[in-house]
């Protein structure tokens, strides 16, 4: 029985094992090998692990306290009230495709409940547990059935570069794959909130993967009955501890949430440092910054929450032991900072537990942040996704003048929006020399921001003698002077500034300047060609177009073919096609696709159009035809080649692939490379390159950049 076809149906199996008198729980491991044997023939994704296999602890289930030193990681499973609905939704999820989001606080038990009932639910599936958005994207590229997509802390993935394209998620659901995650309630109603007219709706995406979401919510407490449940289960001395707590969940205490309160807020007097350390971590979360915190920083922040007799009397080792005390589990569990390791041995940054973190998020929500940290933050939080939430966040809390340092900042590295709203800050705070600087610079949005105010001011004569001639060309054009202003874009042109070309070219063709337009069109201005041959149509001078496009003009070409479809003049466009022009060929092509002759399409591809080739793989493509492109392909079809190699690579054949690659063929050469790069086939990829496939080389070089 090696195929799944020959495999007994389930009905089949419990009514044999009814039989054989095993009923009930019983049954499960018998299911649970007859799922094996039924599936084993499924294609495993690369890295997933088989659900009922999976670590918890791995997937983001926190370490529980431990009070007894053999005791196991966690401790047993209280069920909750809501796992029925839970398991209904990972049920339905499985026939179909869908995704289940559990919402709830940090450490209310909404990771462990996800992963007991897909354990229960789909412990045969595949589970995949993607570092970060682009391994989601992989993954999709050819995505495996039974395989459920684990996305804990889902906030994580959506705020990374890319993020998760709803269209994305929609086809890995359509393709039957199970997404699991979780995310706080308060990311929920951000993410999902109606985009406010007028601002740039950044959660688009977002909004659109939590409609496709069954969102269950989590209390942040157990109710009666679950407490009653877990007072059965107090044989574990955890559980036992965690029910005699009246005012925290039992759930944050088992994950030592209460004690990392304590340790922060009330340790002994000599551990003010490690406090300090830990405040100046949990303020710089709270007003933006996601990534790790280095050393640089803590060290700088924390003499702000210090008072004067403590930093004069801070030893020498001050801060070693700081964070000593900072990253100290708390009853075997969890720590207060969380190190994030660079290399082997050393340590990047710290992260703040979840739990400290939305407690200190309501604490100290009103509190501002002391000076001397947002300096901090400037000098040494180097980070593009974070300094957007700590710039929104200080304009937010009044700190202008942080404000603007970092607005500064990321103008510097290239961020255009910053650029724009500096520019605007420079002005509303009349800090006008500054913004002549950055114009002096080579800011663009500087100048323009310097040129709008000059001219707001009336300022006309300072703005031409700070404008270069480019911003004097437009404030002329603002103004209505068209003809000084093709005056003066036809001296910078004349005097070989090729720049200018395009605007002068622009402005002769709304003057309908077709006397200069054709002489520099004549003097190899392409803008100027460009220009011209749109005139020529508008104009209805069709013979002059004919005959610059005889003469080689492509552009008047273009135009040409084009006008000839829009007038329905299929003869003359054959035989421009007939005489060579490539131009007309292409939209002959188009044209046979558009009205669905494809017959003719077929025709001219067989007799050696490249062009109909083209179009007619592109049709046999989308339309799945592949045993015609298949023919084509091996009849020498280089064309209908590389639309097969695209069809076998979107569907994951890489066997296939590379039967063709091994043939020699380029095409399928190139597109087995690309596919085992996305699929982080390795050792593969470079077999490929031991074989002399000519681009293995370059992709294994990118991969490694990128790792």
């Amino acid at each position: 029985m090696s195929k799944a076809e020959s495999v007994p149906g389930p009905d089949t199996v419990i009514t044999f094992l009814t039989v054989c008198g095993v009923h009930g729980p019983d049954q499960d491991p018998w299911l649970a090998a007859w799922e094996r044997v039924r599936t084993r023939h499924l294609r495993r994704p690369a890295g997933a692990r088989r659900v009922r296999e999976t670590d918890p602890r791995l997937l983001g289930v926190h370490a529980s306290i431990q009070v007894e030193p053999d005791a196991d990681d966690l401790p047993p499973y209280v069920p909750r009230d809501f796992d029925a609905e839970l398991r209904t939704a990972i049920t339905a999820a499985a026939g179909t495709g869908g995704m289940v989001l559990l919402s709830g606080g940090s450490s209310v038990g909404k990771t462990r409940a996800l992963f007991e009932t897909a354990r229960a639910v789909l412990p045969e599936w595949w589970l995949l547990h993607p570092a970060d958005a682009a391994g989601v994207r992989a993954f999709a590229q050819s995505p495996a059935p039974r395989t459920v997509i684990w996305l804990d802390e889902l906030q994580r993935y959506l705020d990374q570069p890319g993020g998760l394209p709803a269209g994305l998620m929609r086809d890995l659901l359509a393709a039957g794959v199970v997404v699991l995650a979780t995310l706080w309630p308060d990311e929920v109603t951000i993410r999902s909130a109606p985009r406010v007219s007028g601002e740039d709706d950044s959660h688009a995406e977002d909004r659109e993967i939590l409609k496709l979401s069954r969102i269950i919510d989590v209390p942040a407490v157990f109710s009666a009955e679950e407490r009653r449940r877990a007072e059965q289960l107090v044989g574990d001395r955890r559980i036992r501890i965690a029910l005699e707590h009246a005012d925290p969940g039992v759930t944050q205490v088992l994950a030592a949430g209460p004690e990392l309160i304590r340790r922060w807020r009330h340790g002994p007097a000599r551990d003010c440092y490690g406090q300090a350390v830990i405040t100046a971590a949990l303020d710089a979360r709270r007003v933006g910054a996601q990534e790790p915190l280095t050393v640089a920083y803590l060290t700088a922040a924390a003499p702000a929450y210090l008072t004067p007799a403590q930093r004069a009397t801070a030893a020498p080792d001050w801060f070693a032991k700081a964070i000593n005390y900072a990253t100290t589990p708390v009853q075997g569990a969890a720590s207060c900072l969380i190190p994030v390791p660079a290399e082997m041995g050393q340590i990047a940054g710290f992260l703040t537990a979840d739990y400290l973190h939305q407690t200190a998020r309501t604490i100290r929500r009103t509190v501002a942040l002391p000076d001397r940290v947002w300096q901090a933050l400037i000098a040494h939080h180097h980070h593009h996704r974070d300094r957007r939430r700590l710039i929104d966040n200080a304009e937010r809390r009044g700190q202008l003048e942080h404000t603007i340092t970092l607005y500064r900042l990321s103008a510097d590295d290239g961020d255009t929006l910053a650029a724009a709203q500096l520019a605007h800050l420079l002005v509303e705070q009349g800090l006008v020399e500054e913004l002549r600087q950055r114009a002096d610079d080579g800011d663009e949005y500087a100048a323009t921001r310097l040129a709008t105010f000059l001219t707001e001011q009336d300022r006309t004569e300072q703005l031409r003698q700070w404008t270069d001639d480019g911003m004097a060309v437009d404030l002329l054009v603002e103004q209505g002077q068209i003809e000084e202003a093709i005056a003066l874009l036809r001296q910078r042109v004349d005097d070989g500034d090729t720049s200018a070309s395009p605007q002068l070219a622009g402005l002769l063709a709304e003057r309908g300047g077709v006397e200069e337009l054709r002489q520099r069109a004549d003097a190899g201005d392409v803008f100027a060609a460009i220009w011209l041959a749109g005139l020529l149509v508008e104009q209805g001078r069709l013979e002059e177009l004919r005959q610059r496009a005889d003469a080689g003009d492509r552009n008047a070409a273009t135009r040409l073919a084009d006008l000839l479809v829009e007038q329905g003049r299929e003869e003359e466009l054959r035989h421009r096609v007939n005489a060579g022009d490539v131009f007309a060929a292409m939209r002959l092509a188009d044209l046979l696709v558009e009205q669905g002759r494809v017959q003719e399409l077929r025709q001219r591809a067989d007799d050696g159009d490249w062009f109909a080739a083209g179009r007619l793989a592109d049709l046999l493509v989308k339309q799945s035809q592949e045993e015609e492109l298949r023919q084509r392909a091996d009849d020498g079809d280089v064309r209908a080649a590389g639309g097969l190699a695209r069809w076998l690579a979107e569907q994951g054949r890489v066997e296939e692939l590379r039967q063709r690659a091994d043939a020699g063929d380029v095409s399928a050469a190139v597109q087995l490379v690309d596919l085992l790069a996305a699929q982080n086939r390795i050792d593969e990829l470079e077999g490929e390159l031991r074989a002399g496939t000519f681009t293995a080389a370059a992709r294994l070089a990118q991969i490694r950049r990128w790792a």
